[in-house]
């Protein structure tokens, strides 16, 4: 019945929505040096470190992330995908975001003035 299947389209939708996280995301200028990926440096200029928390000790290397921009700063409506290159190394002068994107990347989802954005993210397997 038409019910039904209005049903399963807002169950999917909600399950959608449900699976992306809520994180920060700032940005960096890739380099070409070693990455905690191997073999994932120069994979493109739409990659992200991502937390330890994110990273999981490497499992999330090359995988793909949405991420959808979500507060001030932000580019409405814009989203972007971006490959896990790397993971952030955290120190006191420079805290880890939850994904750090490359620069490109991050212009394309939020004014890169803004520096530091809110973020929902998920995985594309």
């Amino acid at each position: 019945s038409a019910l039904a299947a209005v049903s399963l389209i807002c169950a999917l939708l909600l399950a959608d929505v449900a699976a992306a996280e809520p994180g920060t995301a700032g940005f960096f200028v890739p380099r070409s040096a070693a990455t905690a990926c191997p073999g994932k440096k120069g994979l493109g200029k739409l990659v992200a470190a991502a937390d330890i928390r994110v990273f999981r000790d490497g499992k999330t290397c090359g995988q793909r992330f949405e991420v959808t921009c979500t507060g001030a700063g932000c580019k409405k409506g814009k989203k972007v995908v971006v490959q896990i290159v790397d993971t952030c190394s955290p120190s006191k002068k420079n805290p880890c975001q939850t994904l750090t994107l490359s620069r490109d990347a991050f212009a394309a989802i939020a004014n890169p003035n803004a520096g530091v954005v809110s973020v929902n993210f998920k995985s594309l397997k």
